[in-house]
């Protein structure tokens, strides 16, 4: 069976499609990986067909191994939740129905999994990203965005996922613009669950760290 590996984050922008790339290119060098965004808003329509960015990103990475449509199933025009632009469209769309379309996808060692949004943002008529990860019972990896706030932030998520009772394997703490703040140790403060810290200048070094952190997992 596939392992699968979910990438969520605090919040939306926080750098969840730049990170799954990096992880995808760097799995991909040992294991036969593919990609999987169930929903994606924000779309940009294109001789009647829409094209969701993020997803895209993904399939030109893999190549010919899966067809965009397999990535990323459900796509919306309005660059709003997936809840409500399910909701704006008049459809239903089931956690259960993300599920499925797992089922679709080609056989591979790993399943990269990138949801929408936050951990705790509306991802289906009836749930959320963390009840998809509960589904999927996946490898959870919550990024955070490196900036004022995202201490309170990354411990509020952490005690979310213990009272839910759903794993929280590996935090990533993503340094978008450099900052002179101390987040990074500040983290490490509160919690045992692994935390790595990406910047472009160190890349190669947290690529290695967390890619040895997964393969423990597999």
């Amino acid at each position: 069976m596939s392992k699968q590996i979910f990438i969520t984050g605090t919040n939306t922008e926080v750098g969840k499609t730049h990170i799954g790339l990096e992880l995808l290119k760097s799995l991909s060098l040992k294991y036969n990986c593919i990609a999987y965004k169930p929903i994606e808003t924000g779309c940009r329509s294109k001789n009647n067909k829409l094209i969701p960015s993020d997803s895209q990103k993904y399939e030109k990475l893999i190549g010919d191994k899966v067809s965009l449509e397999k990535i990323n199933p459900y796509r919306f025009i309005p660059p709003v939740s997936p809840y409500k632009a399910i909701k704006d469209a008049k459809k239903k769309i089931y956690i259960k129905n993300y599920c499925e379309k797992i089922k679709n996808l080609p056989k591979a060692e790993i399943i990269l999994i990138e949801g929408a949004g936050g951990a705790f943002s509306p991802l289906a008529t009836d749930g959320l990203n963390i009840d998809l990860m509960k589904a999927l019972k996946s490898i959870n990896i919550l990024v955070i965005k490196d900036q004022l706030g995202c201490i309170g932030n990354t411990i509020s998520h952490i005690l979310a996922f213990e009272r839910l009772k759903i794993s929280l394997d590996i935090l990533i703490l993503n340094t978008i613009n450099p900052n002179k703040m101390d987040n990074y140790d500040e983290i490490r403060k509160y919690t045992n669950i692994p935390l790595f810290h990406y910047n472009k200048k160190q890349k190669s070094v947290f690529l290695k760290k967390v890619f040895k952190k997964i393969a423990s997992f597999l």
